[in-house]
């Protein structure tokens, strides 16, 4: 038998094993940090594929569950909505700021004739917490234009990408005003990949699923 073999073996193995491991805790799978040394962080490791903000559970990308909050209320007159949003994007769009990345992203649309700075505007995908990301560095929404949103955890990409990604399984998402008054929200379900989910035509109230989405563009009419 091998000098190695048995307890011996097994106290070596301990003790070599990282201190940390992703996805002991929900925290470890937000962080943009590699806990375990294995090249995958966050919700490309597979230690952290049960939680929900990986996919793994029913609601929000913050470890939170806010299924029973209630939808904010809306202003009447909004100037800008949710238009279209991808939560399972496999190929559909590269991100322009990392190639070979295909992230969740979502697109705003501007319902008036002049351009709107973001700066302040807040946007979350947990009606919980309205103020999850605060959009800034000069963001600029042309007139009756739209913009996206890149929702792939890494702020450091420019001030368009979000600190969360989207649940495929479903979730919340919400745009806020810099005063906190809600512009728009919605529910949303299981998705597919590589479709999003639109409003046709643009700023209209009918959403749609959509084979051939349009970030950046104008949307279709309805199937």
């Amino acid at each position: 038998m091998s000098p190695l073999a048995g307890p011996t073996l097994l106290a070596l193995l301990a003790a070599c094993a990282p201190t940390v491991g992703e996805g002991r805790s929900a925290a470890e799978c937000d962080d943009g940090v590699d806990n375990d040394d294995d090249g995958k962080m966050d919700c490309d490791d597979l230690g952290c594929s049960g939680y929900d903000m990986c996919g793994g559970g029913d609601d929000t990308s913050d470890g939170g569950d806010d299924t029973g909050s209630p939808l904010p209320d809306l202003v009447e007159d909004p100037e800008l909505v949710l238009n279209e949003f991808m939560a399972s994007n496999a190929s559909a769009w590269e991100d322009p700021d990392v190639a070979g990345t295909f992230p969740d992203w979502i697109e705003l649309y501007n319902l008036t004739t002049a351009a709107i700075e973001l700066d302040g505007y807040t946007i979350t995908d947990d009606f919980a917490l309205p103020r999850k990301h605060v959009l800034a560095g000069g963001l600029v929404l042309p007139a009756g234009g739209w913009i996206i949103l890149v929702a792939d955890r890494d702020v450091k990409e420019g001030s368009d990408h979000l600190p969360f990604a989207l649940a495929r399984a479903g979730e919340s998402l919400a745009v806020y005003r810099p005063d906190g008054i809600a512009l728009d929200a919605l529910r949303y379900t299981v998705q597919t990949v590589d479709n999003s989910l639109a409003r046709k035509p643009d700023g209209v109230d009918y959403w749609d699923t959509d084979a051939t989405s349009t970030p950046g563009a104008a949307n279709g009419e309805p199937d």
